[in-house]
């Protein structure tokens, strides 16, 4: 996978609205120079995927919403998903900076998996951790800022197996980061008790219903909530909103019939709550990154 220099495209709401990597690998390998931006910084903005990076010359200066670290060389960092960032050159030597921009799901796996919940959703929901200054002489900081310049060659490289190898030493990282913020991951959870069992009652629902036509009244009702409220509590607890995340899964159970049944399309789509057979093809494209029909193909030839 060719490393590339980082562009930044955002709207109006600051949300970077770039692709990383692609839907079948949804992780980024970037080489940039902050000086080259024409502002000398990057502005401010925010992305769902979550950030690992590393200071290779100069000095960074790391801004969070209620957070400001100056990075040094050799040192590194983490941002979380969704966090209000911006960065810019201190002093007058360019700043150089390798980074990672990934999908959780590249660690957690399925949704509702083991990993999600007991590791990667916890770090995700935890409004106390935006992010994390990996510092000089802390051993297990320095340990990550390692596996990410080893996952860095890796990724460029190319070599077979290579996704393999980023993922391995992405997941460490992860492991690193949840095994040493325990207390403050363990005390967001408690906080959060309440948003998981209304959650835990609306993903049931949606998973029992998914193939009726199912409207956000509907999800809500489910715990006893109002729309809008349902709505945050998604937003506060799994960083999407209760429809988009009905999408997913229905693009996910229509994959997995794609590929161990022999319905056809248009009978995958009915199945899956899906209105019209060109909708479906348009999201299940937009999400996997082919047309039912190509990943139907691709899989079986897998086989």
């Amino acid at each position: 996978m060719s490393v590339k220099s980082c562009s930044l495209n955002i709207d109006v709401h600051k949300h970077e609205t770039d692709n990383r990597g692609t839907p079948m690998f949804p992780c980024g390998g970037y080489v940039t120079n902050v000086g080259a931006h024409i502002t000398q910084n990057i502005p401010w903005h925010w992305h769902e995927e979550v950030e690992v990076l590393v200071v290779c010359f100069g000095t960074l200066k790391l801004e969070l919403i209620g957070q400001c670290y100056n990075i040094q060389q050799g040192e590194g960092a983490f941002i979380n998903s969704s966090v209000l960032q911006s960065a810019a050159n201190i002093g007058n030597e360019d700043c150089k900076i390798k980074s990672f921009v990934f999908h959780p799901s590249i660690i957690a796996g399925m949704i509702e998996s083991t990993f999600e919940r007991r590791y990667v959703r916890p770090l995700l929901e935890c409004s106390n951790l935006p992010g994390i200054h990996f510092e000089k002489g802390v051993k297990w900081h320095s340990e990550v800022v390692r596996h990410i310049l080893d996952a860095f060659d890796d990724y460029q490289s190319e070599s077979f197996g290579y996704e393999l190898l980023v993922r391995e030493k992405l997941s460490h990282i992860w492991y690193l980061i949840v095994s040493n913020y325990q207390d403050i991951l363990n005390e967001q959870q408690v906080s959060n008790s309440l948003d998981a069992l209304r959650l835990k009652d609306m993903l049931a629902y949606m998973h029992m219903n998914y193939s009726d036509q199912i409207e956000l009244r509907d999800i809500a009702k489910a715990a006893t909530l109002s729309e809008r409220e349902c709505f945050r509590c998604f937003k506060r607890t799994i960083g999407i909103s209760p429809m988009k995340y009905l999408l997913r899964y229905r693009i996910s159970v229509a994959a997995d019939l794609l590929e161990k049944s022999n319905l056809n399309i248009t009978e995958t789509c009915r199945q899956t709550g899906f209105e019209s057979p060109s909708y479906f093809s348009l999201m299940f494209k937009n999400l996997i990154g082919m047309t039912p029909k190509e990943y139907r193909s691709h899989t079986k030839k897998l086989l």
